[in-house]
């Protein structure tokens, strides 16, 4: 057996082996007993898999955000022991679309707290990747007091390029139009990286995992044009990736050109994707469309043998966990009911 075939078994071994430690739908209903955020921490403290991360808090004196840094610090920790066992392009490819995916989401909640005047309520931490694990100059972008300071501040690294046009006031554009720059370059990168690096099952797989990620992005995007902006379709196909799996482009086009919110419904109702998108269920779209991709990556994650596979969709579920206990963790804040609650996280009801 090739030395490559033993490392993804390994690694895949490790994946599924740190997938089996993540929190139950036994956890989740102790969860949801809790009634403030200190008896959260103390249940994950005491009996889950983030005992050992959790061991130096006092969890009668822990914020939110003190917790979300600690869930990404696990996050990074679990990334590094699946890398340790997979080698070559494969790892090279993993590594750089698992950091520029997280430094994309720290950006983007960067450049909306500067765009919402919010940035003095940025608490230490929170931007875990950005400030521990990036080659970025995160004091550099930080101080950055405008939008324009902060794209100015990017000047040397892959990003300028996509928020440059924003930059100067060349264009009055909103932070809808900066995220879903970054949205683009960061797919685009990783699909012009794929098939540089990746042959045989790995691009295979990729293709599926990227292509039904931006199948869904795309979906989303055009909806939200739809509804939030009423931007004409010529305006609208300028967002979309051009890119996609199991939506093709005459299906994008179509739901571009669509009148309104209730033509895109109909439309969308009858793609692959239509049992995600049901017409009188619109606020659970983005719920729905969680489920849909945790129960993908739970198949690939079971399913992948000798390839990346198992290593890719592990990654998603972990961050699947965390956005769940930060869910519970909100919704106990705000008093909502446990049925409510539940509702939004993704999995559990599965």
């Amino acid at each position: 057996m090739p030395f490559a075939g033993l490392d993804y078994i390994s690694a895949g071994t490790k994946a599924r082996a740190l997938y089996g430690k993540l929190l139950t739908s036994e956890d989740y209903k102790s969860l949801l007993e809790r009634k403030n955020v200190p008896e959260v921490a103390s249940y994950l403290k005491k009996n889950t898999v983030y005992s050992e991360l959790l061991s130096e808090i006092n969890e009668n004196d822990v914020h939110r955000g003190d917790l979300e840094v600690l869930f990404m610090k696990s996050l990074y920790d679990d990334f590094v022991k699946i890398l340790y066992f997979i080698r070559g392009n494969a790892a090279e490819f993993i590594k750089v679309a698992f950091f520029m995916r997280r430094e994309i989401e720290d950006l983007s909640m960067l450049l909306s707290l500067i765009y919402t005047g919010r940035k003095t309520q940025l608490r230490e931490g929170t931007m875990t990747f950005l400030e521990r694990y990036s080659t970025l100059d995160y004091n550099k972008l930080i101080s950055s007091k405008s939008i324009d300071e902060l794209i100015h501040n990017l000047k040397g690294s892959k990003y300028y390029k996509a928020l440059s046009f924003f930059a100067d006031n060349k264009y009055q554009g909103n932070i809808f139009d900066m995220e879903m720059a970054l949205d683009y370059y960061f797919f685009t990168s990783v699909i012009r990286l794929k098939d540089k690096l990746l042959s045989g099952k790995d691009r295979k797989i990729a293709d599926k995992v990227f292509g039904i990620e931006i199948d869904l992005l795309n979906i989303m995007l055009i909806y939200r044009c739809k509804k939030l902006f009423n931007l004409p379709k010529e305006l609208t196909l300028n967002y979309v990736i051009p890119y996609w799996c199991y939506l093709r482009k005459p299906e994008l086009v179509r739901l571009a050109e669509s009148y309104d919110v209730s033509e895109f419904k109909e439309l969308v109702s009858k793609t692959y994707y239509g049992k995600i998108f049901k017409p009188d269920e619109e606020n659970m779209w983005e719920t729905n469309t969680m489920n849909f991709m945790y129960e993908f990556y739970k198949k690939l994650l079971k399913g992948s043998q000798m390839n990346i596979g198992a290593s890719i969709a592990y990654i998603h579920l972990k961050e699947i966990d965390i956005k769940n206990i930060i869910t519970v963790i909100e919704g106990i804040r705000y008093s909502l009911p446990k049925d409510e609650i539940k509702r939004y996280l993704i999995g559990v009801n599965r």
